[in-house]
């Protein structure tokens, strides 16, 4: 429903199209099926955010693969900007910025805005040699964002799962 609100100005063919290009390899899928605590994640994006597309997209691709244990919601900025002012990063009101929230709601992690490839490859182009970015470029930069927020939900997962108060709750 998110990404179709973009439509009336174009903006859902970006989310479609890196939607596409992020499907799980098979080891990606399976360690998201060997989730075993609840998570929410909310995110407050923009359909018009090329960032916003690539790191949706990512993360749809990854509720996917666990939907009993992943509840992915996107909201957009414009629609909640009481939000937005609450979240600044950086003295500005970036997108996206996402929340994960334990199973009963609590928080435990923001996410937000740019993945740590997307910012070498702005500061490789803007800077140059003075960047200092030493890590080489990724072959797949798209590819490298899913690994990126793979990474993100999976140590949330962990944090989840060694959480002293789940694992009482949970007897485990």
């Amino acid at each position: 429903d998110f990404v179709r609100s973009g439509a009336p100005e174009g903006h859902d063919a970006a989310w479609r199209q890196r939607h596409e290009q992020l499907e799980l390899e098979a080891p990606q899928a399976a360690l998201v099926r060997s989730f075993t605590r609840e998570m929410n994640v909310l995110c407050l994006t923009g359909t018009w955010c090329g960032d916003c597309a690539l790191q949706g997209a990512a993360m749809q691709r990854i509720a996917e693969a666990n939907p009993e244990r992943i509840r992915l919601r996107f909201l957009g900025r414009q629609d909640h900007a009481d939000l937005q002012v609450r979240v600044p990063i950086n003295g500005g009101f970036r997108v996206p910025v996402t929340f994960f929230l334990a199973e009963d709601f609590e928080p435990v992690a923001r996410f937000g805005d740019r993945t740590l490839s997307r910012y070498r490859s702005m500061a490789r182009k803007a800077l140059g040699d003075a960047s200092n970015v030493l890590a080489p470029a990724p072959g797949d930069p798209v590819r490298a964002v899913l690994g990126e927020v793979l990474e993100e939900f999976e140590r949330v997962h962990l944090l989840l799962r060694l959480s002293t108060r789940l694992r009482q709750r949970h007897e485990d």
